[in-house]
């Protein structure tokens, strides 16, 4: 069984984030600047921007579900629709990365002593956007009647919830803020506006301005990062300024947040990979 989006599920080509075309050793023909992609998985500017944006509160539906509580979650067509949108037709797509199984579950009543038995489906669904590394979740789905007709929806089910979750990493836009204890994504929106940058702990180096301490350690440690790669800083500023199309002081520490993580996992990957050469080379 597999699923997509109706698209082509293979990656695409693309320009880099820049716009600028680069030899096949990732550098500019002066080899004077590095490519966005060797010092971290890179989303073009386009892209970043939609996904910083908020969730639209109307796409959020509700359900009922434990202790008889209502519950805010987007519904999978609702899901392919943002991700069409946000990174294009033909540009990610998301498939099986292993079996989807058939789970028996018992449940005994405490009244009566009856062994109760359920079913539910449980499929592991890689999601892939050309620039970023590839997620993957599990989804599950509860077989409400136990027909052929149950079974089959039970099963794909279990398919789009694993896509739903897999894409939730990539933030707001596909309802990561849902989950949780957080407030719905209408009660953020609002609220938003109105918080103070910086107050409380959630405020702290999130929506502080760049002059902040947890920015500037954030700058100095994406300058870190850049070297351990073999970038020096001019280097890393020209990458974050195609990358973001902002200089790197100019960043919050918001901003940097991501561009940090990606280049700290590109680094790892890097020294991973010389760790398996010297491996082999004994």
């Amino acid at each position: 069984m597999s699923s997509e989006n109706g698209n082509s599920n293979q990656r695409n080509g693309h320009a880099p984030a820049n716009g600028v075309f680069r030899n096949g050793n990732g550098h500019h023909a002066n080899d004077s600047i590095p490519s966005n992609d060797l010092l971290w998985d890179s989303l073009p500017p386009a892209v970043v921007e939609k996904l910083a944006q908020p969730l639209d509160p109307a796409l959020v539906s509700q359900r009922k579900g434990r202790g008889n509580k209502s519950f805010d979650y987007i519904e999978g067509h609702t899901v392919i629709g943002q991700a069409n949108e946000i990174f294009g037709y033909g540009g990610w797509g998301y498939e099986l990365a292993g079996d989807v199984s058939l789970r028996r579950m018992e449940k005994v009543d405490t009244k009566t002593g009856e062994i109760k038995v359920s079913f539910a489906y449980s499929a592991p669904v890689r999601v892939t956007v050309p620039g970023a590394p590839s997620r993957t979740d599990i989804g599950f789905h509860v077989v409400a009647e136990d027909t052929p007709e149950g079974h089959e929806t039970a099963a794909k089910g279990a398919v789009t919830d694993g896509m739903k979750r897999a894409l939730r990493s990539f933030g707001d836009r596909f309802g990561n803020g849902l989950y949780g204890d957080q407030p719905a994504a209408s009660a953020r929106s609002q609220a938003r506006p109105s918080n103070p940058r910086g107050s409380g702990k959630s405020g702290q180096g999130a929506d502080a301005p760049p002059g902040d301490s947890p920015a500037q350690q954030m700058r100095a440690r994406l300058v870190e990062l850049g070297a351990q790669q073999g970038f020096d800083e001019a280097q890393v500023r020209t990458a974050v300024r195609g990358q973001t199309g902002k200089d790197l002081d100019e960043l919050s520490a918001r901003d940097l947040k991501p561009l940090v993580e990606r280049a700290a996992r590109k680094a790892q990957q890097r020294q991973d990979n010389e760790g398996q050469g010297g491996d082999s080379e004994r």
